[in-house]
């Protein structure tokens, strides 16, 4: 089956367009407060085992896409590869030297970078590469949706010089994830196109990605003998579950993955890629080619 056969999005929705690569310089030594998102534990370390699953898992994404690259017909879909492929593994790098960063302020970083890269060695191995590449397109899911909450919430926590260069470094790749979000999705139902597995697949993972934060999590405060207060739990709780927080917010956007004629274009994010340079100025003059 070819490219060919990718099913076309709905009138009015997001269309797929040219997917650019940018080079972007950030200043990691910027990072010098330990538990630097809003001064509190366990929001810190989650964006620090977000970003410790990024390496390894953004290498996953471009093997699983380039495992069916040569059963790709369509020329525009084989421009996206390469532009996802070239987005992908800048972002790895970046966030590399972000992990890096956080490992030189005592961060256990290596520890559960060793975690999520043996997960991911299991999934090499032991899935076939449909199933694998079914991982990566709810994967992208995941990450398109959290960039549109981050790209739309700005006041919510990324704001503000105490937590640069994670600000910069977040909008960015959220840009980016939402410009690549529909690659291996259209890889998948130009090449596999089993609805049924990626549904079921999608259900997984759902399921257990914010687990597997959750105990990346503990193993960084564990090994910091980080007991977080009362006042870090509930402010956590409503980052996460309040009005407008992430977790609440995200909920009916990972279940319209879930169901059947699903694309990722049916959610209109243009206007956060075609905005992000007026909304963000500061961050686009960080964009070194």
């Amino acid at each position: 089956m070819t490219a060919a056969n990718t099913a076309t999005p709905a009138a009015g929705t997001q269309q797929p367009g040219a997917i650019k690569p940018r080079r972007m310089s950030f200043d990691m030594s910027r990072l010098r407060t330990k538990y630097f998102f809003r001064d509190n534990p366990i929001l810190s370390t989650l964006m620090y085992a977000l970003s410790a699953s990024f390496p390894d898992g953004e290498r996953f994404f471009i093997d699983t896409v380039r495992h069916y690259q040569k059963d790709i017909d369509d020329p525009v879909l084989q421009a996206q590869i390469r532009g996802f492929i070239g987005q992908e593994a800048h972002h790895s790098r970046i966030h590399e030297d972000f992990n890096a960063q956080a490992a030189s302020l005592g961060m256990a970083m290596e520890k559960i970078q060793r975690r999520f890269k043996r997960r991911i060695g299991t999934a090499r191995r032991n899935l076939d590469p449909g199933r694998q590449l079914a991982i990566t397109a709810a994967l992208e899911h995941i990450t398109a949706t959290l960039a549109q909450w981050t790209l739309e919430n700005p006041e919510a926590g990324v704001g503000g010089e105490n937590h640069s260069p994670l600000r910069e470094m977040l909008v960015w790749h959220a840009m980016e994830e939402i410009e690549h979000k529909a690659v291996a999705f259209d890889v998948y139902r130009a090449t596999v196109n089993r609805e049924k597995q990626r549904i079921v697949v999608a259900k997984i993972i759902f399921r257990t990605f914010w687990v597997q934060m959750a105990i990346a999590q503990v193993m960084l405060l564990w090994h910091d003998r980080k007991i977080p207060s009362l006042r870090h739990i509930r402010e956590a709780w409503t980052f996460m579950w309040g009005e407008g927080g992430f977790r609440r917010w995200s909920a009916p956007e990972f279940r319209r993955y879930l169901e059947p004629g699903f694309h990722p274009n049916d959610i209109d994010q243009r206007h956060l890629i075609e905005q992000w340079r007026e909304s963000y100025p500061e961050v686009a003059a960080l964009q070194v080619a």
